[in-house]
């Protein structure tokens, strides 16, 4: 491809992008409009029937996701994130277009009924449908196809929470992986558009309601730390705490139609506790025109996220609603409702983070003036853990509130929670729900690879060896029968003492006329590898010594070789790394075609 070529090429990719970033933009717009409006619909039935209402409006919510996922979209169940990373990282970027059309009806009519979920994962599959239906219709190669992916995720997301940093770092890191296979200014052209848009439609405002926070003393800074441990633990008994509800709903012996109104049916149940509590703690949330009531553990929770980050909130509502939440989105989405599960960990990391802020807030007065600046940092730390996107999370919370003063407590906080999240769980929110299905998905390049493969497992054991006192003759006769040309030399007792290289044989003749032995001609300095060592660790040692070749010795008997590699090992043990990264259900064929010649005859 010439270079007029790849730029004409280029500019396409990024009108494209814009475009998607149009479509995106128009999608939220719409998806809030239909959640408004379903609301609306379904709040009828509390108003007729009263408190009794709050039961059936999810029951019936839930009958009708039902029909729309089992009949017509199974995809559209859940959270709607996995799936479009299991579209992006083993079917090329390729999803259904009837998808995320039937995902925004559902989840629409899910929120709009009480189910607890969020916008963010419907959104997402929206624009992720948008952009793979763009790259196939202008027969985009599966790099650009992945590209516009991208762009349709982080624009729909960016448009959703006003945000278009943030959704841009949502995509490249929960959907990508990291700026890895694709190029990241379509995405961020994308994201600016549809925030544009949304903005011009429905308004500037930020996301939540929040005062100006400050630290109050230095020592705050331990107390986040710890809020970033505990939250990170935390966000492990969350994941673990979701799928189990999900497994345990599963294993009832009921309709695939009837399922979902099941878990809108408890979630009433619990609605109608929260409703008893909001009048035992005094609890207002901050309610609006497009915002209408819900009890606090309903719809998508952002009433009570600004009731909390504005100070209104009591300490045992924090706890208790928080508990609650985190039970109604299992019940809702693990029954086969359909939403996302970003606001509902922004809910629960609010609602503890509060809690916490207070308790230290009575134990040091004079340090934590500002407590419910733990409920801001909370949000991203929970999330951290849990989604895996620390840094969407700081950039993402300074935009949604417009405060920018809490830098250093969200670091502290969010990267605590993500490593201590690691440490104890490998997956996150979203890869769970496709490791559980039996998809391995492995992020990042395959440069690293052979950190995976031990020297051990390509070694050659029972390599071709010399014996010191061979004469040169006899080792031009075993290159002849072997056609190698590097052997390591074993003496008589079985020990390792040198390396043996054909360019060595080739020194002038002694004057006497005899040959040279073995013994004279080989390098006693050669490399020592354990057979743990991995093959990356390997190649670098062969690499800085300009050595093609290294012995393998057990480190308790270092002189007794078990093992030879050289540097075309390298090539079998990258094969084997692929292999196995492919029986994981890894995509490892994003390498760049090679120009090859043709050469007539």
């Amino acid at each position: 491809m010439t270079q007029r070529e790849s730029m004409k090429r280029q500019v396409i990719l990024y009108a494209s992008g814009a475009l998607i970033g149009i479509v995106s933009g128009f999608a939220a717009i719409i998806f809030r409009v239909l959640i408004l409006n379903f609301s609306l619909v379904f709040l009828l039935l509390p108003q007729v029937m009263g408190t009794l209402g709050w039961l059936v409006a999810p029951f019936v919510g839930g009958l009708i996701v039902a029909f729309i996922v089992v009949k017509y979209a199974p995809e559209a169940k859940g959270h709607g994130v996995p799936e479009v990373i299991e579209a992006y990282a083993l079917r090329e970027g390729r999803i259904r277009f009837r998808v995320p059309l039937l995902k925004s009806l559902a989840s629409a009519i899910c929120i709009g009924s009480g189910g607890s979920c969020g916008r963010e994962g419907p959104i997402a599959q929206i624009g992720a449908g948008a952009g793979s239906a763009v790259a196939t219709a202008l027969k985009f190669d599966k790099r650009e196809r992945r590209t516009l992916v991208v762009c349709g995720l982080s624009s729909g997301i960016a448009a959703t929470f006003n945000a278009p940093l943030g959704g841009s770092l949502f995509g490249i890191e929960v959907l990508a992986g990291g700026i890895i296979g694709f190029s990241i200014l379509p995405v961020i052209l994308a994201s600016v558009v549809a925030t544009a848009l949304a903005e011009l439609v429905l308004g500037g405002a930020v996301s939540f309601q929040a005062p100006f926070f400050v630290m109050g003393h230095p020592i705050e800074l331990l107390f986040y730390l710890v809020l970033g441990i505990l939250f990170g633990v935390t966000s492990v008994i969350w994941m673990r705490g979701f799928y189990t509800i999900e497994d345990v709903l599963e294993k009832l012996r009921v309709s695939k139609y009837l399922l979902p109104a099941i878990g809108g049916l408890l979630v009433g149940v619990l609605a109608i506790g929260t409703i008893y509590l909001e009048s035992v703690f005094a609890y207002s949330g901050e309610f609006s025109a497009t915002r209408p009531y819900y009890p606090a553990i309903m719809g998508v929770g952002y009433a009570f996220i600004d009731a909390t980050l504005l100070g209104g909130v009591a300490l045992g509502a924090l706890f208790i609603f928080g508990v609650f939440k985190l039970l109604a989105t299992g019940l809702t989405l693990g029954s086969g409702g359909s939403g996302g599960v970003f606001a509902p960990t922004l809910f629960v990391g609010a609602a503890f983070g509060g809690a916490f802020g207070l308790f230290f807030s009575v134990i040091t007065p004079w340090a934590v003036t500002q407590p419910m600046a733990f409920a801001l940092v909370g949000m991203a730390a929970l999330f951290a853990g849990a989604g895996r996107a620390p840094i969407t999370c700081i950039v993402m919370l300074m935009e949604m509130t417009g405060d920018y003063s809490l830098i250093l407590p969200l670091m502290i906080a969010v990267s605590a929670s993500y490593l201590v999240s690691s440490l104890m769980e490998p997956e996150s929110i979203y890869t769970l729900k496709l490791s559980r299905r039996g998809v391995k998905l492995q992020r990042g390049t395959h440069i690293e690879v052979l950190r995976t493969i031990h020297v051990g497992a390509v070694m050659t054991k029972d390599p071709t060896t010399l014996h010191p006192t061979m004469t040169t003759s006899q080792v031009f006769e075993i290159i002849d029968k072997t056609h190698h040309t590097k052997f390591p030399v074993v003496d008589d007792f079985g020990n390792i003492i040198g390396i043996m290289i054909a360019e060595d044989l080739f020194q002038m003749p002694k004057e006497n006329g005899k040959e040279y032995q073995v013994r004279e001609l080989m390098n006693p300095e050669f490399l020592h590898l354990a057979p743990e060592c991995t093959m990356d660790s390997a190649l670098q040692a062969m690499i800085k010594r300009d050595e093609g070749h290294a012995v393998i010795v057990s480190p308790s008997a270092p002189t007794k070789m078990i093992g030879y590699i050289t540097k075309a090992d390298v090539l079998k043990a990258y094969e084997i790394a692929i292999i196995n990264l492919q029986k994981m259900g890894t995509d490892v064929e994003d390498i760049n075609p090679a120009d090859i010649i043709d050469v007539a005859d």
